[in-house]
């Protein structure tokens, strides 16, 4: 009896060192350099995975994210000692060579921004869905400078030193001439009015566009012509020492040298031609393309050369799966699909923005949720997918729930929205909602629930037709997430904690036995008989008894913070901010709960396909395993004789079983696994 406790002593020390840890995954890969500048010999470029750095002209970069709260960064300016960060949670500063970053006051919280510019010391920040700020502080407070912008997606900025001109997705143009106290539409002659870049250069403007090329304007914006050469999808532009630079995406780089009149193209050793930046230092050219590599240049001219291949995963915000599919959706690098359960991810191109705010999966449906083109739909398990915005007045959204065979959607601006018809129509529903900023939604068999960025938690129990707010006992009105499980509501605040009702939201108590009451959660999920939170400091908890305890998986997990959680197969699935995707075997989440002291027994692993291991925490005489159905009826029975049990399941049809552990004392435990 001795032999076997020391063998049982080494399984479970051999299972804690090849399980006990996290294990990242080879992706999703992050990509999509999207600004470069030079400062004091130091580079920087925004991507993707967060802020490159290098100090030496480009020979090599490292990821310097220290304090990134977001690693989506979108935009780089400079002012004073300060070089500063767009992403899309706030703005971020340095002045420490990116070592460390800082939130830029506190005004810009939570809010998406896609361009920062500065201009006679003051900083302007575009965003989506909240117009375009200013400070003039360096960021420790800022203001908003709406009058005569009502653009919902304001996408890039340009000066050329007294003017600005702000670029709209959707909207075209407007000029400020008064340091944005007041914005005018300036659209004469242009021939869409989705702006993608901007330059002042020689006393022109070249502005342009997603799909109908450059116009020039020689009269501060007034009117606008055709460019004479067809640059095609230009990302952004450049100047060095009079010459004037375009990336193209799918074309590579075109200068030109007499003001714009006439142009060439300088793609000589580029073996990347999407290009998404263009940057220079004193004397030399670079430009970051989709895969998130960066190639260089001399600005007086020669081949193009590599100046960083680093790979990196995503930020992964939304993790799903239908049918055999493991689906991840990124803050910044696309839309991803694994058939082999996260060891390799392919790119679904159909999804045509690089921004996934939310996925929800029903049978072979799959819908995602987007952050500028609204709701896109999959009828074959998330391979394929087309639009799906028929009645959609909001193409940002960033939550799902089903209930009653209904879909409900909720959007960044324009609160919940219903389909009835498997989003193939939506209509709006937000009478009695405080707040039109959707960040999550849950449901039961009972109601919908809908929590905001600055109201708190909302219920309606006649599909969404009226809604009432539900916040008696929160302490925080800033909700991240919901999660309804068995007769108990959960909500995430942004940085009190997590709290449970057991009311269906009439009454809130703070959990706070194991998760920290000042924790920022993230995402809440519910697997079988698990809870599930992700924080911002990049901690995972669990729960196997309602949110009462709660323990922590903190075993090599990096990349903070946790966005999304989803369990497949045999695993519990992370997304992080920084990292991609994480896996942690649910047999040693289900052994972990137990050591705590939760019952006498574990099984794993769950779901199984032909046996199941049994390990019994003592040893009795006269001791069974009971396999059920779950309407009672015996289809197992084993007595126990070692503390280590095998049990052959393969002839049960898949589904729920419950397992029953009764000892040679009368003692009884029940739990649930799965046959797949």
């Amino acid at each position: 009896m001795k032999k076997k406790s020391i063998l049982i002593i080494l399984l479970f020390a051999i299972q804690a060192t090849v399980f006990s840890q996290w294990q990242q995954l080879n992706g999703p890969l992050g990509g999509y350099i999207r600004s470069i500048i030079f400062d004091n010999q130091t580079l920087y470029a925004a991507s993707g995975g967060g802020v490159l750095v290098s100090d030496d002209q480009g020979t090599s970069w490292t990821f310097r994210n220290n304090g990134l709260l977001s690693c989506d960064t979108k935009s780089l300016t400079k002012l004073g000692d300060y070089i500063f960060v767009a992403t899309d949670k706030n703005v971020f500063r340095t002045n420490d060579n990116g070592m460390s970053w800082e939130p830029a006051g506190t005004e810009l919280d939570g809010k998406y921004i896609k361009n920062l510019i500065e201009i006679n010391d003051v900083l302007f920040a575009a965003t989506y869905l909240r117009g375009i700020y200013s400070s003039a502080d360096n960021g420790d407070t800022w203001t908003a400078v709406n009058n005569g912008f009502s653009a919902k997606y304001a996408y890039y900025l340009a000066t050329d030193g007294s003017t600005i001109f702000a670029g709209t997705y959707q909207d075209g143009l407007y000029r400020s001439t008064d340091l944005g106290n007041s914005w005018i539409p300036i659209n004469n002659g242009l021939a869409e009015l989705n702006i993608m870049a901007i330059i002042c250069f020689g006393n022109k403007v070249y502005v342009s566009t997603l799909s109908s090329g450059v116009f020039v304007s020689s009269d501060n914006g007034d009117t606008w012509n055709p460019l004479g050469t067809s640059i095609p999808s230009v990302k952004g532009f450049t100047s060095l020492n009079g010459a004037l630079y375009a990336a193209s995406f799918g074309s590579g780089v075109y200068q030109s040298l007499d003001n714009g009149q006439t142009w060439s193209v300088i793609n000589q050793g580029l073996s990347e031609m999407d290009i998404w930046s263009i940057g220079t230092s004193d004397s030399e050219l670079f430009v970051g393309v989709t895969s998130g590599h960066i190639y260089k240049r001399s600005s007086t001219g020669g081949n193009w050369s590599t100046s960083s291949a680093i790979g990196f995963n995503a930020g992964v915000g939304s993790i799903s799966s239908s049918g055999s599919n493991l689906l991840a959706g990124t803050h910044g690098s696309g839309f991803f699909a694994s058939v082999d359960s996260g060891d390799n991810w392919n790119k679904i191109n159909s999804i045509w923005t690089v921004e996934t705010r939310a996925i929800i999966s029903s049978g072979q449906y799959v819908f995602a949720g987007t952050d500028m083109l609204g709701v896109f739909k999959s009828s074959n398990n998330g391979t394929t997918f087309s639009m799906s915005n028929t009645g959609l007045t909001s193409a940002w959204i960033q939550a799902f729930t089903i209930f009653d065979g209904k879909l409900f959607s909720g959007s960044g601006e324009e609160g919940v929205f219903i389909s009835t018809d498997a989003g193939s129509s939506w209509n709006p529903i937000n009478t009695g909602l405080g707040s039109l900023n959707i960040t999550s939604l849950a449901s039961d068999d009972v109601n919908i629930y809908a929590g905001t960025s600055d109201t708190g938690i909302y219920f309606s129990n006649d599909l969404g037709v009226n809604w009432l707010a539900i916040n008696t006992g929160l302490i925080s009105l800033e909700i991240t997430s919901l999660q309804s499980f068995d007769n108990f509501l959960f909500a995430g605040t942004k940085n009190n904690g997590l709290f449970k009702s057991s009311n269906q939201g009439v009454i809130w108590q703070q959990v706070s036995n194991g998760v920290p009451s000042q924790a920022n959660i993230r995402c809440i999920y519910n697997y079988d008989s698990l809870l599930f939170v992700g924080t911002g400091t990049g901690k995972v908890f669990t729960s196997d008894d309602y949110g009462n305890t709660w323990h922590v998986l903190d075993t090599g997990l990096t990349g903070a913070p946790v966005l999304s959680l989803w369990v497949f197969e045999d695993y519990l699935y992370a997304g992080m901010n920084a990292g991609g995707v994480w896996k942690y075997p649910l047999s040693m989440i289900l052994e972990t709960n137990d050591i705590k002291g939760k019952a006498d027994f574990y099984i794993y692993p769950v779901p199984s396909n032909n046996n199941i291991t049994v390990v019994t925490n003592k040893m009795y005489y006269n001791s069974f395993i009971t396999v059920y159905s779950t309407i009672g009826q015996v289809l197992i029975r084993k007595e126990v004789k070692e503390n280590i049990t095998q049990v052959d399941i393969s002839t049960l049809t898949p589904g729920i079983y419950l397992i029953e552990y009764v000892n040679g004392e009368g003692n009884v435990s029940t739990k649930k696994t799965i046959k797949f």
